[in-house]
């Protein structure tokens, strides 16, 4: 008779009964103490922890049950009980941040159209302070051109002049260095969006709302 098994294993953490019976005409196929094959109508409860194989009337292999794991293989295979703790509060903390995304945003599209809007947004302030630095190079470029006058007439270039040199440039060098941090800070948004999008794409897919 051909035997043909199928891929279905259940992991038995406790048997509440003294040993498994057979129903409906199935046979148990277990090893015993010898290690030698046994067919039989039940699986004596000594044995059980071996796992062993449901056999139907025809002989056919209907349900595998795996031998029990030991105390240091679950502890192998799930780890220890700091990585178990850590790992359930990692898939915790995930569960709320992926409840916050879902609350702040129906789909990936909703994501994408903020996304433009802080970018849009930036892009403006960028616009505004590269306005203000043509003006002030200009403003700038004046008081040069005054403080040049002086020294070429023999004359002492005006404090006040040279102060206003000075707030000048300090403002113009602001301005770049603000402009280039909001286009660092538009790599951040798009980076943090992408994450986003990436992650709602994956919920949505899922059936999660």
């Amino acid at each position: 008779m051909i035997f043909r098994q199928l891929v279905l294993a259940t992991v038995i953490l406790c048997i509440p009964v003294a040993y498994v019976q057979a129903e409906g005409g199935n046979l148990f196929r277990y090893k015993d103490d010898q290690g030698r094959v046994v067919l039989n109508d039940h699986v004596p409860p000594e044995h059980i922890p071996r796992g062993y194989s449901v056999l139907n009337s025809y002989g056919q292999v209907v349900k595998i049950v795996p031998r029990q794991l030991s105390e240091e293989e679950l502890a192998a295979r799930e780890g220890s009980a700091a990585e178990r703790e850590a790992k359930a509060r990692q898939t915790a903390a995930q569960d709320r941040s992926d409840q916050r995304l879902l609350t702040i945003f129906s789909n990936p599209q909703d994501a994408e159209r903020a996304r433009e809007r802080k970018i849009e947004a930036l892009d403006v302030m960028i616009s505004i302070n590269l306005s203000n630095v043509v003006r002030l190079r200009s403003e700038y470029d004046i008081a040069q051109g005054k403080a040049a006058v002086q020294e070429r007439s023999g004359k002492e270039v005006p404090a006040h002049l040279l102060e206003k040199i000075e707030r000048i440039d300090r403002q113009i060098v602001k301005l770049e260095e603000t402009n280039t941090e909001k286009e660092k800070e538009k790599t951040v948004v798009r980076e943090s969006y992408a994450k986003d999008i990436a992650r709602l794409k994956v919920l949505i897919k899922q059936g999660r709302k």
